[in-house]
């Protein structure tokens, strides 16, 4: 792979990354007064309309909360996680997916370790008279929220029966609601890393700290959301694929965290204690009903000298939340499904955390695509997530909807389609009936092969390659010609 360029290589914190998404025209400050709700609410949703160009925001004048600092959109647009990948803007999603896959696997992690008393994120400590609320400018994400959400942390927790183990120390996205000054729930399933740890430490009665990290290197909040592997570190993955260094060091209750961090909230597991949580407006479009969660107290607080606490806007999509994920959502699976399929072409898992996804692949065998589908379904992502598929063929575009929506048109018979009913499913979706369970639903938009019956049709075949992909450009470039 080539290397990156050195902007790419640069960033090292949330700081980084805003000042290069200020410098090409991707970040803008807010300094007009606004209120937590609904203005925090209302400014990102009207920049989530952009998905291709929406910029960061930085709000550095809210009300009732004076000094404080909050960023929103960070990841909100394609543009800015082509920038991220050392990609200039305009970079299309289908190019983002392969720039991506392409560094699956292609490089070496590269972490350096900090000493406590020199990481920025250790600048100022508080141990006593811990409160949140002093510390966080916390809104309701939503407006019928239960509560005042931290939506976009990276949560680090060692495994409780295998504490030494660097591979097992998981960092994952969770939502957590806050519940009092010094104390919140983690929203998790049991096919989460930390559902698993939380499981495992409860069946054994043994301590679970975590460190709830806030502002974090951009690379991260990215791959942090990637479902690779329980015994792969997130860490390790993130500088391996933004193919540039990391800076860790230690948190006060003992594990791995980002030194450049913003704010980093340290907390334990309450053995056995659970308290209600939610409703949440999460990323299917709806709330999520109340339920009771892990609740952790707090023990610390660490934090950089005029923190800036990152937040999310997450809802009915499209949000950052789309952003973030989706491509690290899709390149994944591609990659698990190439490994024993070779044939697949690309994976466009990018709708609502992958409740559908689109897969193309090269027909091998009559059926051959509703193979490859069931292979889907039981990758790490999938088992939960992956609700309906559809899956076309090798010279249809998955991230062109135009192009999907014709193979379904043209090749798709009724009997080209599967259900699968009582299969286990994430809790959120709203067409659940049985929250946790519900259906599988395969579409095989694939053209067919003996011994099925082809048909008379004979489809047409337009040019494509390098030479049409110039001329396409070449158009392009002439119409913005005339325009200037």
């Amino acid at each position: 792979m080539n290397d990156l360029p050195n902007r790419a290589r640069s960033i090292s914190s949330l700081r980084d990354f805003l000042e290069l998404l200020e410098d090409s025209g991707q970040a803008i400050t807010w300094s007009d007064p606004v209120m937590p709700e609904p203005g925090v609410r209302n400014i990102a949703v009207a920049a989530s309309r952009d998905a291709n160009g929406a910029p960061a925001i930085v709000f550095d004048n809210i009300t009732g909360y004076p000094g404080k600092r909050l960023a929103v959109g960070v990841h909100g647009s394609w543009d800015n996680i082509a920038l991220l990948l050392g990609r200039p803007k305009g970079t299309t999603i289908r190019e983002l997916f392969f720039e991506i896959a392409g560094r699956w696997g292609d490089q070496e992690a590269q972490i350096s370790s900090v000493p406590e008393a020199q990481a920025p994120v250790h600048e100022c400590r508080i141990e006593q008279d811990i409160n949140l609320y002093d510390v966080l400018p916390v809104y309701r994400i939503n407006e019928y929220d239960g509560g005042f959400y931290i939506g976009k942390a990276s949560v680090a927790s060692r495994d409780p029966l295998d504490p030494d183990n660097f591979g097992k120390q998981n960092v994952g996205i969770y939502r957590l609601q806050i519940q009092g000054p010094d104390s919140f729930t983690l929203m998790t399933i049991p096919s989460h890393d930390m559902g698993r740890q939380i499981m495992a430490a409860e069946r054994e009665g043994v301590p679970l700290k975590i460190a709830v990290m806030l502002g974090n290197h951009p690379g991260l909040a990215v791959f942090a959301a990637t479902p690779i592997g329980y015994e792969e570190s997130e860490y390790s993955y993130a500088s391996a694929m933004m193919g540039a260094p990391i800076r860790l060091t230690k948190s006060g209750n003992g594990i791995d965290i980002l030194a450049d961090s913003e704010i980093v909230i340290e907390a334990e597991l309450q053995l056995g204690e659970r308290a209600l949580e939610g409703p949440f407006g999460e990323f299917p479009g709806s709330y999520s009903g109340v339920r009771k969660a892990p609740i952790f107290k707090v023990t610390a607080v660490s934090h950089r000298r005029d923190p800036i606490f990152e937040n999310i806007y997450i809802g009915r999509g499209w949000t950052e939340h789309d952003t973030l994920i989706g491509l690290h959502t899709s390149a994944p699976i591609y990659a698990q499904l190439r490994e024993n399929f070779p044939e697949v072409t690309a994976v466009n898992a990018l709708y609502q955390h992958g409740l559908t996804g689109i897969i193309s692949v090269k027909n091998r065998m009559a059926g051959f695509a509703k193979t490859v589908a069931l292979r889907a379904l039981s990758t790490p992502h999938g088992v939960m997530y992956l609700k309906n598929l559809i899956m076309v063929d090798a010279d249809v575009d998955p991230f062109d909807l135009n192009q999907v929506m014709w193979a379904l048109s043209t090749r798709t018979r009724a009997d080209d389609i599967i259900v699968l009913p009582n299969m286990p499913a994430v809790p959120i979706d709203p067409s659940a009936v049985i929250p946790g369970k519900g259906h599988r639903l395969i579409i095989d938009a694939t053209s067919y092969l003996p011994p099925d019956p082809v048909g008379e049709a004979h489809l047409v075949t337009p040019p494509t390659g390098d030479e049409i992909d110039a001329l396409s450009k070449r158009i392009r470039e002439m119409q913005l010609g005339a325009l200037s």
